[in-house]
């Protein structure tokens, strides 16, 4: 972890909230791109950073436009998952309204307000005069524990069509799970919306995997050329090598929330692991948790920031879903 957050530390050195913007004036995608949402989770930042300075310095044209931004910047200086609210939880409608309707009473405004107004204001400015049809915002972040590396999307048609054409596993109803995420603030704006996970947070692989899925996104959208993007072969067999069926589809049957007294997972879980009905997931103080259904862990929690102990997923039979 020390790796990771000492390179972003010096990114922030250098850099305010924005990492960079590039607006071709050349017809094409709509494509935002954030890392940092959560503090603790520097990886995004770090690819963004990489791949922004390849462009600049390879002079490889791009079509379209591309906002790339810093979520939680103050958590980010702090190496914390947040400060005092998780910011990825505070994109309620009730906020939501408040941002664009008067604003925030004073006794409201938190670190993580602060945040997420400054990043509401940086995306209107930078949508406004731009056509809502093929616009889309990936998330990127790290889990706590190691991974396979998945997208969680929003129900919307140009986000599940989009999510089919690149080479990893989905899941399609995270928001109707978790209340507040910034995907649900991105179906009022007209985006497309994408969390991209891509593995451990203290994981260098993780760099590379989403410096592999942004050149993917840029590709698949039709930003970029394939044909610009360096060793476009090695980042789709990164991509499409991490999960044994890369594009499946999947959704929630079950989430264990993590506000229960001493709530502890059972060391070992990873995402996609097979479980069973009846297994000993984790444990609090006062019962063990066992699974309610057959299916597939996900999301486990081994860090000490968090709402959620787990979910159980399953895999959809037919992509239409």
């Amino acid at each position: 972890m020390k790796q990771l957050k000492q390179a972003a530390l010096n990114i922030l050195a250098h850099k305010s909230r924005l990492i960079g913007k590039i607006e071709s004036g050349n017809q094409g995608p709509t494509l935002v791109f954030s890392g940092g949402i959560h503090g603790n989770e520097p990886s995004g930042v770090i690819a963004l950073v990489n791949v922004l300075n390849t462009l600049q310095k390879q002079n490889i044209p791009l079509k379209g436009n591309l906002l790339a931004i810093i979520g939680n910047v103050q958590a980010l200086h702090a190496g914390m998952r947040y400060i005092t609210q998780d910011l990825n939880r505070l994109w309620t409608p009730d906020h939501i309204y408040k941002l664009h309707n008067g604003g925030f009473d004073t006794n409201e405004i938190t670190p993580e307000v602060e945040e997420m107004i400054a990043i509401d204001n940086k995306l209107i400015k930078f949508v406004k005069g731009k056509p809502a049809e093929h616009r889309y915002f990936i998330d990127l972040h790290t889990t706590s524990s190691f991974s396979a590396p998945f997208a969680a999307i929003d129900k919307m048609h140009q986000s599940i069509a989009f999510a089919r054409l690149l080479p990893i596993p989905f899941i399609v109803n995270l928001d109707d799970y978790l209340k507040g995420t910034l995907l649900h603030y991105l179906d009022h704006i007209n985006f497309g919306a994408m969390v991209f996970e891509a593995g451990q947070h203290d994981d260098p692989n993780s760099v590379r995997i989403h410096e592999a899925l942004i050149w993917m996104v840029l590709v698949t959208s039709g930003a970029l050329a394939q044909h610009n993007v360096p060793n476009y072969e090695g980042k789709l067999t990164l991509l499409s090598g991490l999960h044994p069926n890369y594009n499946d589809a999947y959704q929630i049957i079950h989430r264990e929330p993590a506000n229960q007294p001493g709530f502890k997972m059972l060391p070992g879980f990873v995402n996609f692991q097979p479980i069973k009905k009846g297994q000993p997931l984790a444990t609090t103080q006062s019962k063990q948790i066992l699974s309610p259904y057959n299916g597939f862990m996900f999301m486990p929690l081994y860090q000490n920031q968090g709402q959620d102990g787990f979910f159980i997923i399953e895999k959809l039979k037919t992509p239409g879903f």
